[in-house]
This record gives structure tokens, sequence and C-alpha cells, in this order.
């Protein structure tokens, strides 16, 4: 919701190697600190299977980031007292970093690729391993096969589609791709991209049913065949992944509201906005997909910016993404001087057929009355200084919605300026629990945190605050239970992780108990709103009807420290610690991005393009996000 600030700290961070530390280092940590700097521009995706080794609980991993052409070492200690880790590098050097009780920290090596290395690793506990591998960046190149599949107003299907294939180009060396289609006019086709650089230019407008086969070759030695038919749908034979833009500023939105013409009451009417922005979705129990966006009738601006004229608007799907309902507003103020913005979506599973739909949106009552424009000193309802978190709810799948509930009395503390609901999604932990991310400012910082509900909704109370010197989060639940954030830095740079519990008591692992501090997750951002979710189909629930846990996630954001660009989707199996899959879902400029697993078993991104760029749903299966396939 809120660009970066200049003047805002970085995230509460411990003192360690390859991190920024707010006290003096020492020359050793700074030499770390060195290696982590030149590092921290580029995301870790790596593009062989990880080195790992592992003693008794504590552990180590290996893995390769090919954006900069470096190797990452994880220290995990899931332990339940601190310890120091001994890395020996022979001929480079040896590090000592602490890491406190169930926490883990990460140490970069910059080098060319093709370079050797061999870690050996050792702690008081008795780990005592070697992680050794090679560095190679050489082959760090893709080549994707997508389509757009947009509708008629009808619903049908056109009769062609734009066949697309996305060249990436994450090694060290500029790389000339040739990719030639037996049989077809004008093949083969050659680009030329720059190191890290990508090209979504090739495409095709082809028949339905097209079959199509691509061979697409370097001379650095990579080489990919993908072939099927240019068929909308994720089945086998097809190119995997779907794309369509829900919302542009061409988009009628059915439900607008605008002052009548006798200046004194308001209408509802079907018109276009300016903006359209800040997507959510979430998937109901019974598989309906619902996504969410700002509809900036006036102009490009936050919450209390401009007009404050923002409005929430929806798009509903029951055929897994295919198809979708008109664009209707569900979430209006009374007046356009108010607005309702910023939406985030979360079920309760465990509440009926459906589950119930919590929509949260964050509510400003007059223009200059935004989260940076927000006064402390009163949590109350009607409060007209402050913004508001408010929510209403649905268990028809989102076809009709309660009134707005107003949680601010409930959650804010009077010492808070502004506050807002994290855009995109909340979650059901596998206790039953409803967890919803917000942001607060206090004391001239901001802080992200947690509200959360243990009875269905009836209550909510705001948990400790996660890190400071951040913005919007998203909150995940690993295989083991133990719960972490994942953090919008508002330094840029890559992406924070906190964890729940590591402050507290033993066993004390959820939203409501202490965070430990906050560390550098090594995953590249630019200081944008990403998301990270657990590969969690819907049905996917216990015998309460709570989602289960599982080890393996999604992450998506923008594979850029220095623009929303490169919207990419990366898959781990072990519970983050490694990212070993990535796929580009969208070249070039892409913005905020929130995910969900359909009932298929597929999974969603819908991004936005800039202000006005539109907000465009792709499905895509896991093959697929793998390059499996």
């Amino acid at each position: 919701m809120t660009e970066r600030s200049p003047h805002l700290r970085p995230p509460r961070r411990k003192e360690r190697p390859a991190r920024t530390a707010h006290r003096k280092a020492s020359p050793q940590r700074l030499l770390l600190l060195l290696v982590a700097v030149l590092a921290a521009l580029v995301a870790p995706l790596a593009t062989a299977a990880p080195g790992s080794a592992a003693t008794g609980t504590q552990s180590a991993v290996g893995s390769q980031d090919c954006n900069s052409s470096r190797i990452r070492l994880e220290l995990l200690n899931p332990t339940t007292s601190a310890t120091t880790f001994t890395v020996t590098w022979s001929g480079y050097g040896s590090w000592t970093p602490s890491v406190a009780a169930g926490d883990r920290t990460d140490l970069f090596f910059t080098k060319t690729s093709g370079t050797a290395y061999s870690f050996h690793i050792t702690t008081p506990q008795g780990l005592d391993t070697t992680v050794a591998g090679t560095l190679d960046c050489g082959t760090a190149l893709g080549a994707q096969v997508s389509l757009d599949c947009p509708r008629n107003t009808d619903g049908s299907q056109p009769a062609t589609h734009v066949l697309r294939m996305t060249l990436v180009n994450h090694s060290a060396a500029a790389q000339v791709f040739t990719v030639a289609w037996p049989g077809r006019s004008g093949s083969a086709w050659t680009r030329t991209l720059a190191a890290g650089a990508s090209d979504a230019t090739l495409l095709w407008t082809v028949p339905n049913g097209t079959p199509y086969s691509f061979t697409t070759t370097t001379a650095s030695g990579f080489s990919r065949t993908e072939s099927g038919a240019a068929t909308c749908g994720l089945a086998a034979g097809t190119p995997g992944m779907n794309a369509q833009t829900l919302f542009s500023t061409t988009t009628p939105i059915e439900g607008l509201n605008r002052q009548s013409a006798d200046g004194s009451t308001y209408e509802t009417y079907t018109g276009t906005a300016a903006s359209v922005r800040i997507p959510a979705m979430a998937v109901t129990n019974s598989g309906t997909v619902l996504a969410m966006a700002d509809a900036r009738v006036d102009g490009n601006s936050d919450l209390g910016g401009g007009t404050n004229n923002i409005q929430t608007v929806m798009r509903r799907s029951t055929d897994g993404g295919a198809t979708w309902s008109t664009p209707k507003v569900v979430l209006h103020a009374p007046t356009t001087s108010e607005g309702y913005g910023d939406a985030s979506l979360l079920v309760d599973r465990t509440a009926g057929p459906h589950g119930t739909v919590y929509l949260f949106d964050n509510y400003s009552p007059a223009p200059g009355v935004g989260y940076y424009g927000s006064a402390a000193g009163s949590n109350s309802a009607t409060d007209t200084t402050a913004m508001h978190i408010r929510y209403i709810t649905s268990t028809d799948d989102g076809l009709t919605w309660s009134a707005p509930v107003d949680l601010n009395p409930q959650v804010k503390s009077v010492s808070w300026a502004g506050m807002f609901a994290s855009s995109g999604h909340g979650i059901q932990l596998a206790s039953g629990r409803l967890v919803q991310p917000i942001v607060y400012r206090e004391g001239g910082a901001d802080h992200a945190a947690d509200i959360y509900s243990d009875d269905h909704g009836a209550t909510w109370h705001a948990g400790p605050a996660a890190a400071t010197g951040v913005n919007e989060s998203k909150v995940i639940q690993r295989g083991d239970g133990k719960v972490v954030q994942n953090l919008r830095s508002n330094s840029g740079g890559n992406r924070w992780y906190a964890t729940a519990g590591d402050a507290s008591p033993a066993g004390a692992t959820d939203v409501a108990s202490d965070f430990g501090p906050a560390w550098n997750s090594g995953l590249v951002d630019p200081g944008c709103n990403a998301d990270e979710i657990s590969y969690l189909k819907p049905t996917q629930v216990g015998s309460t009807g709570a989602p289960l846990t599982t080890p393996v996630t999604l992450a998506s954001n923008n594979a850029s420290a220095s623009s929303r660009s490169e919207l990419t989707v990366r898959v781990s199996q072990d519970d983050g610690a490694s990212w070993p899959y990535q796929a580009l879902v969208k070249s070039g400029d892409a913005g905020y991005s929130t995910l969900a697993v359909l009932g298929s078993g597929a999974a969603a991104d819908l991004y936005e393009i800039g202000d006005t760029g539109g907000i465009v749903y792709s499905d895509f299966t896991l093959d697929w996000a793998k390059q499996d396939h």
C-alpha cells in the first residue's frame, strides 16, 4: 500500500555475518558484510539440486544463486539452545556466525561460474560435516511457453489465442537464443539477451488447438524442446501456463458509487477507473476463486491521496479461473471523499460448506487521512483522524456480503498512528486460528504484526510486532508447525523473515508469541508487496476442517532489487530453506502479486502491472513452475 520512505529504519536484525547490524561491527564481520552487500541485489535462484548435510538436528545447506553468480550457505539450528557455527573454506578463510535457538543464518560468496567450493562446518553440539560442489551458472537459462487466454464478453473463447515464448538469461554473460518451430514461416528466430535479462517478444496468434513444437538453443550448450497444442486449460500437452487480464482501465465495473446530479445524494453506475491496483485472491472450500482489486476511480493515489475515491471491485470464477463474473463493486463508502482499498481475503475453512470468507479492507475517512496522514490518540470506530481496518464476510462463495465491521476498537493501540491490513490474503493455521497481517506506525517507524481470531471472527486481537522498518508481509505455517512472517523491507534489496515464538518460551510458535529478530531471507526484492504460500489445495484439511501443514511452498516476487519487474514464482520443498525451482511469470514491468492454490492442484498468481497496466490472472501447473514438463 505504501511506498518506501528513505527515513525509516531497516528491519530488526541480529548481529551476524553477512547481515547489516545496528552496532559497530568487527573487521571480520565487515568483510562478510561486504560479501553480502555485493550479492544483495540478486535473487537466490538455484539451478542445481542443493548440496546438504546434517548431523543430529543442526544442518547446513549449500545452494546456488546464478543471478549474481554466488554460493549460498544456510546454517540451521532448530535446537533449543543458541550455538556458534564454525565454517572453514580452505584457502579463503574461516567464519564463526552465532545462530539463536530455532533460527538460521545465511552466508553468501560471490564467485565466478565453475568455482569449486568445499565448506567444513562444525558446532559444539557435534555437527561435523562438509558441504561441497561447483558453482555452475553457465546454463542458467530458460525457455518457457505460455498462452494468453482472454474470454469474450459472453464467456466464450475467441477463435485464436496468443502463444508466447519467454526467454530467460540468469547467466553471468550475454546469450544468443535461437528458437526453431519446424514448418512455421519465418523459423528460426534469434534473440540476444544481456546477463540477467528476459525477453517475451516472441509470440504467435494461432487458432485454438494449433500444434506447436519449439527447440530453443544457445551456443553455450542450452537446449530445450517444448511441444503440445495451443489450447487453454492446463491439461497435459498444453503450454502449462495461461494468462488473462481481469481488470483494466477500460473494464466496465458495475456498482461504482458517484454523486447524483442533485449534488446531495449518491447513486450507483457502470463505469471505469483511472487506475486499477492492489490484487487480492482466495479460493473457497468449494473451489470458487475470488479476485479483488482497487478501483481507483479518479487517479492512482493510495488511500487518503487525491480525491480518496477508491472502491473495492471483485470478479468470481466457479470453473477454476477459466471464466469470470462481471466486475462488480463489493465495498464502497457512502461518499466519494471516503475510500476503501487494499483488500485482503481470508477463508475460515472450518465454518460451513463454503467456508466463511473475510474481506479485510482499509477505510480512509477523508482526503489526507492515509497511512502516513493518520494521527495517534484514538481507536474509536468513528475516529476521522486515522485509517481503519474493517471487514465484511460471505458464506456463499462471495455472492453476497455482510455489512462492514470496524476493528479499530479491538486491535488498534491508541499509541499507533497509521494502521492498515496488508493486501493479498491472510491464512488459517492448522489450529484453526485466523491470521491477517497488518502494518502500523508507532514512534516514527513502521512495524509489521498480525491480528488474529480464535472464535471464528467474533473477536480479534493484535499480536506483537514481527519486525520494524518493514511494510506489507505474509504469514506462512511451515511443515513443522512454526509460523514465519515474509516481510517487505523499507530499505529494499531483499525480503526478510521473522519466526514467531523465537523470543518466547519453548513451544510458543504462534503469532501471539514474541518474534525473534528478523533475518535476511536472500530472496531479492525491490521493496514491493509479494507473496509466499503453503502448497495446499482447499480440500487438504485435517479432522477439524483446518488446513494441514506442508514443507512445500510457493513464492511470488520481483526478481530485481531495483525495479518492480521480472515477476517470478519459486518452489521450495524444504520450508523455504532453499528455492531450487523458478519460472518467470511476467517479463518486464510487474508489481504487487498474490498467490493461491486451486482445487485442481494448479496454482494461480494475480498481479498488477503498474498503475494503469491492468491486473492479470495467471494459472499454471506445478510442473510448469518447476520447468519439469
